[in-house]
């Protein structure tokens, strides 16, 4: 970090984001660490929200309650600022005290550890003055006048305001008013009341004084396990210090001192409390313990005082005590604990709360440390890897572009794997940091993926994952889900241990959340699942209900009304019944208004529904019997049942009801149309890049797993393949699963987008699965997928990277899961669902063609590329060897000249033409074929063939990809005469014929010759090669290295010189 380099604050002329950018800096470690803070829960039966409070600040001024904020103020600053406070009497304070407050004198040797900003020692005296006038500035100004008048030495005035500042009027307030009148003053507004109760623990403090009605008192307090083992640890030591026999050194009691200092501070114990265990034990170290021990708990006060006290102050003070101990004894622990207060100082003069020139002297500081000759390698490679990151937040501050500095760090990262004495916690820390300032940077995440592989190695494979776990957190609450999904990719394995259930719970979620707004619904439901099976076996074992399962199963709900797979839907509901009814959620508001909005999209699905289908007619028995009371009406009134529907709900839909559903913007929303499981022959389908996969088979519970695990395992493969890394050949994938008695196997099909999954349930393990879906994969991208580089090398670097084998393996047991939340008997068919005494509603009135309304377009990825194919089986073409053309005349010029397609294997070259000749009957695009003459000066006559799909001009849209799969043969005859004779025919005909002869191995056309194959093609381009520009359709008959016959009146102008180049420069970055 240069020394010209500026620490840039936070410039924004919103107050809320200014205060909720100083709040971040001290909460996000909350968030990162919360093992280390306090997991006793307070539920209040009605609990005081920020709008509430802030309203009651407002009607203080309204109703002239002075005494009630007083009294407020006065216990919540003895609390967070000074404990040594002392109310004036009287009926609002004040009075002839002139003050509403004042400090009592306190031995220095007490207070030094007590106050937030510069303490209040015994040497010193603060007045405190309290107002709720909406006219402040007059106010403050009175009150100091008054305080300096009494002539009583006050050194400071705190002046406390219900009312709302602005953070600049406030601060220049306090300079006026300190320059004129000579003491220091220190105004706090209603945004700080707000902070102090919201952030640190004065609700009870505002609930009591302010006088909030009872039910906001009413509370219920859950002491966490954390909690109950700290205080248990903590009362242990303190019983043990009373009667402890201490040797005049001794190390284990100063280490026992900072341990109750740890656990106090961790079970959020009031900070006069805290900051007495952590005097007492600097005392003793200097007495019975050793300097550095003195140095470690001036450190650990240093992170408690800006943590959990938000005191930058006091943290600055105990910054300058470990500097002065770190210039004496220079190691890599006292500089890294030195650089890590740094840190934290930097964040606060980043929002203002640290002088910035304060900061940038201390900057200046480090830099010269770091050239002192006692230094080792080791502490300098430290400062070095320190320098980087700084320099890398000043790059963010400035919005300049750290890429650069960041592969810098990367390089410092790898290096300090080889000194042992570097430890990557604070490494992590500081990455963590940068991690929330840094979205869409590659760079960053390489480094990322370097420090949990060096952590892995170093520590365990469990915290190399945590590195990533962060990461990802970090990136979900940016909505950054594609780059999330790779990291998760490390966690999923990792997290299955005993002992870290919570973050396996939360990397499923975190994974089921990414993937479903990557629209891949089957694999966000897998990793659902995978967490619920979790969840669920902890409510059954402790019968405690995590509120994260209610979550997990409102968002399976959620997945399979997009679906449209009523009967999955009401199995997940049923169990969200049983689970919300134990823990009582369901009487909640939200619940229940989610399960009314769920309950009104099942009847924008039945809107679209064909109603003669006799699986409806079962439905409405079965919706009323599940409490969907909209679902059910709906029916009977679409069925012909009016005299049935609900008289209130009948009022109000009114008679429109139908066409008031087919508006709901839901619909842009479902993924599928409603799919009613029933027995027999069922499918499923997702699509990924732009491809249709669908699974077939015959209904059961098996079976039904045996499909969603085969879809989630091809969308969790896929997921994080950008759209120029894999291009989908075909438009559809099909697989047929069969049942068999022998050993479950893939195979393929009448087509190559054709699989036959042959299973056996009672063999089918993970193992097996994976063979088969390994089988499947290896097809698929050698045969339905252009890659753009190695696919093998691609899969490899994949996975070292974000583990997308174990993303795909992870699923192999999903059976298991499912079985574990819904047990292996539950309803896979909506007949399962009926009951012998339902009444059936037959259709009663004539069915008119419903309305089909399309559902909503892939959103993502899935929507920016268009692939174009010029077979829908690209491996004929492998298999029938295109090997020329030949040209066929009539002589007597009564037909369209024939342009014959000549193969080696001449049947897959005749499905090649039959499959053109059906999309012409369908009316489907057809076929270009594009001639390009003089493709090589060293060779004039020769001239390229090339074969390519139609594009519709509307497709073509700026910022979206186009693949178009074309096939091209260069022809190289000694004589121009056969092209020549084709062009000059063309014009006649205005279309040629196009048909597919055999050539044997002494390129001679083998007959016989079935005129009826041929197909007419309108679409014939013949040019010259130095015509065709990058825009033109012709340009992908162009090769790189091809050499064009260019008149010398266009050698620098010619439109393919610039194609060239591009087709040039593409060539080169794939060498």
């Amino acid at each position: 970090m240069s020394k010209q380099e500026n620490v840039k604050p936070v410039e924004t002329d919103n107050e809320e984001e200014l205060q909720t950018a100083r709040q971040e800096i001290f909460s996000y470690y909350r968030r990162l660490r919360s093992n280390l803070f306090s997991d006793t829960i307070i539920e209040y039966e009605t609990k005081l929200t920020k709008e509430v409070f802030d309203l009651k600040l407002q009607q203080l001024s309204q109703d002239k309650k002075q005494s009630e904020f007083e009294n407020f103020i006065l216990v919540a600053a003895s609390r967070l600022i000074t404990p040594n406070i002392k109310p004036q009497t009287g009926p609002d304070g004040g009075g002839d005290g002139k003050v509403d407050g004042e400090t009592y004198p306190v031995d220095k040797a007490i207070s030094d550890k007590w106050w937030v900003s510069d303490g209040c020692t015994g040497d010193q005296r603060w007045a405190i003055a309290i107002s709720v006038q909406k006219a402040w500035q007059s106010k403050v100004e009175g009150d100091i006048k008054k305080v300096v008048e009494t002539g009583r030495g006050y050194t400071k005035l705190l002046f406390f305001t219900n009312q709302k500042i602005k953070s600049s009027t406030r601060l220049s307030k306090e300079d006026e008013l300190t320059r004129k009148y000579g003491i220091a003053v220190s105004i706090f507004d209603g945004s700080w009341c707000l902070f102090a109760v919201f952030e640190q623990g004065c609700m009870d403090v505002a609930v009591e004084k302010l006088n909030f009605s009872d039910e906001y008192r009413k509370k219920t307090v859950i002491v966490g396990p954390n909690d109950k083992r700290r205080g248990e640890e903590l009362q242990t030591l303190e019983n043990g210090f009373l009667t402890r026999e201490i040797a005049q050194f001794d190390t284990d009691y100063v280490d026992d001192l900072i341990d109750a200092c740890l656990l106090s501070r961790g079970l959020e114990r009031p900070r006069q409390e805290t900051e007495g265990r952590f005097n007492r034990a600097l005392r003793e170290a200097k007495v019975h313990g050793s300097s550095i021990q003195t140095f470690n708990i001036i450190y650990c006060h240093a992170w408690t005082s800006f943590f959990w006290f938000y005191d930058v102050e006091s943290t600055y003070d105990d910054y300058l005590n470990l500097k002065e101990y770190t210039d004496k004894h220079p190691s890599i622990h006292t500089i890294e604990n030195l650089t890590n207060i740094l840190t934290n100082l930097e964040n606060a003069a980043g929002v203002g709360l640290f002088a910035p020139e304060r900061f940038l002297s201390e900057v200046e500081y480090i830099e010269s440390f770091r050239q002192r000759k006692d230094l080792s390698p080791t502490s300098q490679l430290f400062l070095d890897i320190y320098f980087s990151e700084h320099r890398i937040i000043q790059h963010i501050r400035q919005e300049n572009d750290p890429s650069e500095e960041i592969i810098m760090l990367t390089d410092l990262i790898e290096e300090s794997a080889n000194h042992p004495e570097i430890g990557f916690n604070a490494q992590s820390q500081i990455v963590d940091i940068l991690g929330r300032m840094i979205t869409n940077n590659s760079a960053f995440e390489n480094l990322v993926d370097k420090l949990a592989d060096i952590t892995a190695t170093r520590e365990s494979e469990v915290q190399g994952a945590m590195i990533h776990y962060r990461r990802a957190q970090s990136l979900m609450e940016k909505k950054s889900y594609l780059p999330a999904i790779k990291h998760l990719g490390h966690c999923v394995r990792s997290f299955v241990k005993d002992g870290y259930e919570s973050e396996y719970v939360k990397s499923c979620g975190f994974m089921g959340v990414a993937l479903y707004y990557q629209e891949l619904p089957y694999s966000a439901e897998a990793y659902y699942i995978k967490a619920a099976s979790v969840l669920v076996r902890e409510f059954y074992s402790k019968g405690t209900i995590n509120h994260l399962l209610i979550t997990i199963l409102s968002k399976l709900c959620e997945i399979e009304l997009m679906l449209g797979r009523l009967v999955m839907y009401l199995n997940w509901r049923e169990l969200l019944y049983v689970i919300a009814h134990n823990g009582e959620e369901y009487m909640t508001k939200e619940f229940i208004e989610r399960d009314l909005l769920e309950d009104g999209g099942w009847a924008c699905h039945l809107a679209t529904a064909d109603i003669s289908n006799p699986q409806i007619a079962i439905l409405p028995a079965i919706f009323s019997r599940c409490d969907m009371p909209l679902s059910a009406n709906y029916l009977k009134f679409a069925l012909g049942y009016p005299e049935e529907v609900d008289d209130q709900l009948k009022e109000t839909v009114g008679d429109n009801w139908h066409d008031n559903l087919l508006k709901q913007p839901i619909h842009e929303q479902f993924i599928c149309n409603l799919n009613i499981a029933d027995e027999g022959s069922e499918k499923l389908s997702t699509i990924v890049h732009n491809c249709k996969f669908t699974v077939h088979y015959k209904n059961s519970v098996q079976n039904q797993l045996v499909a969603e695990t085969f879809l989630a395992s091809v969308e969790t493969l896929l997921a994080t393949f950008a759209d120029i890394d894999l291009v989908i050949l075909t438009p559809e994938i099909k697989v047929i699963v069969e049942e068999t008695e022998d050993a479950p196997s893939m195979r393929q099909g009448s087509s190559n987008a054709e699989y036959i999954f042959q299973v056996n349930h009672a063999l089918l393990s993970d193992k097996e699965y994976w063979e088969c879906f390994s089988y499947f994969m290896a097809y698929f991208f050698v045969q339905d997928s252009v890659f753009q580089e190695d696919v093998e090398e691609l899969i490899k670097d994949r996975h070292e990277k974000e583990k997308i084998m174990d993303r795909v393996s992870s699923l192999m047991l999903l059976y298991q899961s499912v079985y574990s939340v819904l047990g292996d008997k539950f309803k896979y068919s909506i007949r399962q669902w009926q009951k012998a005494d339902d009444k059936i509603y037959p259709c009663l009135i004539a069915c008119t063609e419903r309305v089909k309304i399309k559902n909503r377009k892939h959103i993502s990825s899935q929507q920016n590329m268009s692939v174009y194919t010029i077979s829908s089986n690209m491996q004929w073409w492998e298999g029938a060897k295109w090997s020329g053309v030949g040209f066929i005349f009539d002589k007597w010029l009564r037909e369209p000249p024939i342009l014959a397609l000549l193969f080696r294997n001449v049947q897959d070259g005749k499905n090649i033409v039959k499959e053109w000749k059906e999309r012409q009957t369908e009316g489907k695009l057809g076929i270009e074929i594009q001639i390009i003459k003089g493709i090589n000066k060293n060779h004039p006559t020769w001239y390229r063939v090339c074969l390519a799909p139609e594009i519709p001009y509307a497709d073509i849209k700026e910022g979206r990809y186009m693949v178009v799969m074309c096939r091209k043969h260069t022809m190289t005859p000694s004589n121009t005469s056969y092209i020549d004779n084709f062009e000059k025919m063309l014009p006649r005909f205005g279309r040629c014929r196009l048909m597919a002869l055999a050539m044997d191995d002494n390129n001679q056309i083998v007959g016989p010759y079935n005129f009826d194959e041929a197909i007419e093609v309108k679409s014939v381009t013949i040019t010259d090669a130095w015509r065709v520009s990058i825009h033109d359709n012709t340009r992908n008959a162009l090769e790189w290295d091809d050499e064009p016959i260019i008149p010398n009146n266009e050698s620098k102008t010619a439109p393919v010189l610039e194609l060239l180049n591009n087709l040039r420069e593409v060539h080169n970055k794939r060498l």
